[in-house]
């Protein structure tokens, strides 16, 4: 399992100490920043701002990953990319020109995703597996961390992997300890994980036992 990139959620980080957690998540041995941006109209909840992400990644010395669950999220690209953010995701289901946005991410200097809700098929995304550096499968309905990841939502892991062999998968919604491994067997090799760090007091363990075989 040491191939897999490891991603923690900062949605489920104590944002009044946010300078804090990011720094305890570098030296803790993440891969990367998950930023999940809400706008309370595309998903029922409402998170991160442009000056929030801007403010956050100043002095992370972590890639940041940028999710926008947001509507027409084309309309506000150009901000969301100007702080040049290490991968930017933007969902099938928002997004109306979808081939146009994967454009202007990669324009701009930075890997393109497309995420998909747990009732979206997979097959959907067919038609821009070409054009992507990586895909994201939502496990749970997005809008909250801390959910139970959808069992029914597993199976789109190996039908992508079965449609884009080297493509990367991230996966995010309820991954644990004790679903990991079969998420990683399924062909996901990017886990995006709230609580399962963030609830544990030694975050370096929490995410070795993540990498663990």
């Amino acid at each position: 399992m040491s191939g897999l990139t490891i991603s923690p959620s900062i949605l489920s980080a104590d944002f009044s100490r946010i300078a804090e957690e990011i720094e305890a998540l570098t030296l803790a041995g993440a891969d990367a920043i998950h930023y999940d941006v809400m706008d309370n109209h595309f998903v029922p909840n409402l998170t991160f701002g442009f000056k929030f992400i801007e403010d956050a990644m100043k002095n992370c010395r972590l890639p940041a990953d940028v999710h926008l669950m947001i509507e027409r999220p084309e309309e506000s690209l150009d901000r969301w990319l100007a702080p040049k953010p290490a991968s930017l995701t933007v969902h099938l289901e928002a997004c109306r020109d979808i081939e146009n946005a994967i454009h202007r991410i990669h324009k701009a200097g930075v890997r393109a995703a497309l995420s998909i809700k747990p009732g979206t098929p997979a097959v959907l995304l067919k038609p821009y597996l070409d054009m992507l550096d990586s895909v994201l499968i939502m496990l749970v309905e997005p809008g909250f961390g801390g959910q139970a990841m959808l069992p029914e939502t597993v199976e789109k892991i190996a039908e992508l992997r079965g449609m884009a062999p080297d493509i990367e998968i991230q996966v995010d919604g309820g991954v644990k300890r004790d679903n990991y491994k079969t998420l990683a067997a399924l062909g996901a090799n990017n886990l995006v994980i709230g609580s399962g760090i963030f609830a544990e007091s030694d975050y370096a363990a929490a995410i070795r036992a993540f990498r663990a075989a």
